[in-house]
């Protein structure tokens, strides 16, 4: 049990616990003998924070969890490993060009490089449903035991919902929907957040009871610090990548916490079974009960309409909180937050000039009514103004914003934009492609 009398949240402050479907790296004997003195005692505890866990989070244990330690050298190594085998080189390159083209990173930004500097930074402990190992890592290891306890907690619950309900079956993310992964990390991270802070409270308060928003708690004690001495990987990082580290953590807790008011831990268990499908239905946990689905978004091939030097690079669903990071990026949170409200469904299909490498980004958003289109269209025309302001928009009809290789159309409950267009392209003609490949129905 955590004894402190105080909410022991202070982790949170130096080390984000990611819990990646990461390659093992084994330890010898003879390494587990030379094991510092606080990392054995450390380990230790697993097996009782383990039955803690187990009966808080109403989940039995059907069997050992092994555990070992990891240097941050050796974190390192396992980040590397997991970008290599997790996506191919080019699969990489293309969500770098997606962020680049949402001006979410700076062209030049080394996503790659930086994604490692960053994740072997946070990384305090990590559990491994390939081998079924929790790692505690060198980052954890400190002289506040309480701390360490609650982090193990976290990891050990992601141990009991790999017994359970199977964490390998999420390690392939699905083809052109990040959303969906998003949405179901969310699960993931806030059940063992919740959980954690379940441990965290025992004796002391139900976590059920809490009168206060979980995501609104670990924001308010600074979940993630930015300060440069304590974290120069994240303080550097892009706000986009900061805030998507954050969600599924924040965001998730506060969704499992919607879940377990309303069913208990039963409930939670059942949705692992019952998914969500959009990052929409876990900020809005009504609609996920409500069995509020994501409308279909299709993009036909575009390469005719946008020349024989164009080739396509990849396709994604952004979704609510992708769109809250799109339009926070240039403009005010809250005004983003209420723009990508009302979210029914969207693709995005990026395309990439063979010879000069320019970007030409193609976005299909729907709406659940024009109320909601029409916001998202006032707030995506302010954000481009902002994001390119020698660029003169000019407005030929209600609905229509039109400048240099840009086209923002709002068409009933259809947001349609064109960013990056070649000089030699018909946006009209592609509009009304778009606009006929797919109906606009409000759900």
């Amino acid at each position: 049990m955590v004894k402190s009398s105080g909410f022991a949240l202070q982790w949170f402050r130096w080390s984000l616990v990611v819990c990646l479907l990461l390659t093992p790296v084994g330890m010898t004997p003879a390494q587990r003998r030379s094991l510092p003195p606080k990392v054995a005692a450390a380990l230790a505890e697993t097996n009782t924070i383990l039955r803690d866990v187990s009966r808080l989070r109403e989940l039995p244990i059907k069997r050992p969890v092994k555990s070992g330690y990891r240097s941050r050298k050796e974190v390192e190594k396992v980040v590397i490993q997991d970008f290599e085998s997790s996506q191919t080189p080019e699969e990489f390159a293309a969500q770098n060009k997606m962020l680049v083209a949402l001006g979410l990173i700076p062209r030049d930004y080394k996503l790659r490089e930086e994604m490692i500097r960053l994740l072997t930074e946070q990384i305090a402990g990590f559990y491994q449903p390939k081998t079924g190992e929790f790692v505690l890592t060198e980052s954890l290891v400190s002289d506040d035991p309480d701390n360490q306890r609650i982090a193990i907690a976290h990891e050990l619950t992601h141990a009991l919902q790999d017994q359970h309900f199977d964490l390998r079956r999420f390690e392939k993310p699905t083809k052109g929907n990040s959303d969906r992964d998003l949405a179901i990390r969310a699960l993931i991270e806030g059940d063992a957040t919740v959980a954690m802070l379940a441990y965290a409270f025992d004796g002391r308060m139900d976590i059920r009871k809490l009168p206060i928003s979980i995501g609104t708690l670990l924001e308010n004690f600074g979940a993630m610090s930015d300060d440069p001495k304590q974290s120069p990987a994240l303080a550097a990082a892009p706000k986009a990548l900061k805030q998507s580290l954050l969600f599924p953590y924040a965001g998730g807790a506060d969704f499992v916490q919607a879940v377990l008011r309303r069913g208990g831990w039963l409930r939670v268990s059942q949705t692992f079974t019952d998914l969500p499908e959009s990052t929409e239905q876990v900020l809005h946990p009504e609609k996920y009960f409500a069995q509020e689905h994501p409308l279909p978004v299709t993009i036909p091939d575009l390469g005719a309409e946008l020349g024989a030097d164009w080739r396509f690079v990849t396709d994604d669903v952004q979704g609510e909180f992708g769109y809250r990071l799109i339009l926070g990026e240039f403009l005010d949170e809250k005004q983003a937050k209420r723009a990508a409200q009302g979210w029914g469904g969207d693709r995005s299909a990026l395309y990439e000039h063979r010879k000069t490498g320019d970007l030409c980004l193609i976005q299909v958003t729907r709406w659940d009514a024009p109320a909601y289109s029409q916001a998202f269209f006032d707030a995506y025309v302010a954000r481009t103004m902002r994001r390119f302001p020698s660029h003169a928009l000019a407005q030929p009809e209600p609905g229509i914003m039109v400048g240099d290789g840009v086209r923002i159309e709002r068409r009933g409950v259809d947001v349609l934009i064109l960013e990056g267009l070649p000089p030699t392209a018909d946006g009209q003609a592609i509009i009304n492609r778009l606009t006929t490949n797919g109906g606009s129905t409000p759900r």
